[in-house]
């Protein structure tokens, strides 16, 4: 006989699963509101090319960095056939809206026991958006294109939430999870982790009957961590002690400063980054303890305290700078960039919800403070609808693109795609990033495609001043190969194998060349070159 309060009851949780579900829709909605740019956004000319070449070798063949070793080979294989099937803007957009939907699934989990009603956690989610953009120290990004540390990030903010709910072998194997897709993203939080338990006195391993299944999950957050680590480390392998300290030194101080050293940080990043941290401890302060908030504070605390180590090794860099850049080259500040955003946004959100404390705060009526948090909150969201792709709307560029004539580079790189040998090689001008996107022809060097494997770092510098420096510096770079003379660029073709070249057609000079010019878009014209182009015999100097 089935007891009266089982219907009810069957109708309570079907109700609560149609909550949830559409609570994380539409904080993925939230989230796709501050990511939603035309495609290809900045990095996904690198992730999304590189996922389509490692499921098909013969796409882009012959193009240097897309050959070079893969530093993310869990996410190429995941996201890799994919990209393989569908046209890369289809691609991007699908593996965009998965990102989006697994950030906000974890933020979901994450969110829960610190901030009560689904309203709230609505508003906590979109001050994570807004503080994602506006108070992150090194510039980390969460929400965007589609590239593994997106997926990574979802990883990691379930993780964060299996950690406030007191599980902390199940957070370990999720950021194990986000280590395989991400090895630093997932591997910091690891790391904090760690710092989270021993600061408190949670242990690894439970007492009882628990202590099995924990090891268990203990082994599985190791492995998968294993699964990303191992091969990142295996790009140093083969070199010497002499060509890695030069390798770091073009990572951190040439090609990514402004993510790894302090001094070179977007003006007012670190200021705001710090009075997000003040903001949270004051608040904190008003907000009743509970056993998720002690674990969110100890937890981002660990953030911080690895972003610190970060700043204190970057005070050494005159002192011992090869050292000290070999240790900087692992993004210190990018868990911090993370998790003080979302540990700020739980808080705020959890102090609007209780009205004592708004009441403590500020003189304004309860309601009137919430409703101004609202508007504002819907003001940041119509102000990031300028950037949306929407059917009918004309005249947006692709962040991937701002450094070039947008309509006219995409409409040569479209007559590229339909007209040249599919093992065409060409020189391109600096700026361009989605040459080998638009075209799927290799390219002999470009600056956004940069490798992680010491060899290939260096040899993408010599290939960079090659095609682009008059002195051998990343300064002061021309932005045609072209404009260093006839002689010079038909000498770096013939050594790098390229047949082909975009040129910008106001190179002085460049109607004396005498080269054969195949078509032209506005600003930009296809030139055949005349070198011989035999890859095999134009070894890489």
């Amino acid at each position: 006989m089935i007891s009266s309060g089982t219907a009810p009851a069957r109708s309570a949780r079907t109700v609560a699963a149609w909550s949830a579900l559409l609570e994380w829709v539409v904080i993925g909605l939230l989230f796709a509101a501050s990511g939603a740019w035309p495609v290809p956004d900045v990095n996904e000319t690198v992730y999304l090319t590189k996922a389509r070449h490692a499921a098909d070798p013969n796409w882009g063949r012959g193009d240097f960095f897309l050959e070079t070793p893969d530093a993310h080979g869990v996410f190429f294989r995941l996201i890799g056939p994919l990209t393989a099937s569908l046209s890369l803007p289809t691609a991007a957009w699908i593996g965009r809206w998965l990102g989006w939907l697994a950030v906000a699934g974890g933020f979901v989990h994450a969110i829960r026991p610190l901030v009560p009603g689904t309203c709230a956690r609505l508003v906590s989610a979109a001050l994570f958006a807004l503080a994602l953009r506006q108070t992150t120290a090194a510039g980390e990004w969460v929400l965007g294109g589609c590239e593994a540390k997106v997926f990574a990030w979802g990883a990691v903010l379930a993780a964060v939430g299996e950690w406030n709910h007191g599980r902390w072998p199940t957070a370990w194997a999720l950021a194990g999870g986000g280590t395989a897709l991400h090895p630093l993203v997932g591997g910091w939080a690891q790391v904090a982790l760690v710092g989270a338990a021993w600061w408190t006195g949670t242990p690894w391993l439970p007492h009882g009957d628990k202590r099995a299944p924990a090891a268990l999950w203990m082994a599985v957050g190791i492995g998968l961590a294993a699964a990303g680590v191992v091969p990142a480390l295996a790009l140093s392998g083969g070199a010497t002690a002499a060509e890695k300290i030069e390798a770091t030194r073009i990572y951190v101080v040439e090609r990514l400063p402004h993510h790894l050293l302090v001094r070179t940080f977007a003006d007012g990043l670190v200021a705001r980054h710090v009075l997000a941290v003040c903001v949270w401890l004051l608040l904190r302060q008003r907000l009743p303890p509970t056993a998720p908030r002690r674990r969110t504070a100890a937890l981002t605390g660990a953030a911080l305290a690895i972003s610190l180590a970060g700043c204190a090794i970057s005070l050494a860099e005159p002192f011992a700078p090869a050292a000290t850049r070999g240790l900087l080259r692992y993004y210190w500040f990018r868990l911090g960039d993370g998790l003080v955003p979302f540990t700020l946004a739980a808080t705020v959100a959890a102090a609007l919800a209780d009205a004592g404390v708004v009441a403590g705060i500020c003189p304004l009526p309860v309601r009137l403070v919430r409703t101004l948090t609202v508007v504002a909150l819907a003001a940041d969201i119509g102000w990031q609808s300028s950037h949306w792709p929407l059917p009918g709307r004309a005249g947006l560029v692709a962040r991937a693109d701002t450094r070039v004539d947008a309509p006219a580079w995409e409409a040569i790189c479209r007559w590229v795609a339909a007209n040249t040998p599919a093992d065409a090689r060409f020189l391109t001008p600096r700026g361009a990033s989605s040459f080998t996107w638009l075209t799927g022809r290799a390219e002999v060097v470009g600056w956004k495609n940069s490798p992680q494997d010491v060899q290939s770092l260096l040899a993408w510098r010599r290939r960079i001043t090659d095609c682009y420096s008059r002195d051998g510096a990343l300064k002061g770079m021309v932005n045609s190969t072209a404009e260093l003379g006839r002689d010079r660029a038909l000498s770096v073709a013939e050594r790098y194998g390229a047949d082909h070249a975009i040129i910008p057609t106001d190179v002085p000079g460049l109607d004396r060349f005498g080269w054969e010019m195949l078509h032209r878009e506005g600003v930009y014209a296809v030139y055949r070159l005349p070198v011989p182009t035999s890859p095999a015999a134009t070894p890489e100097p």
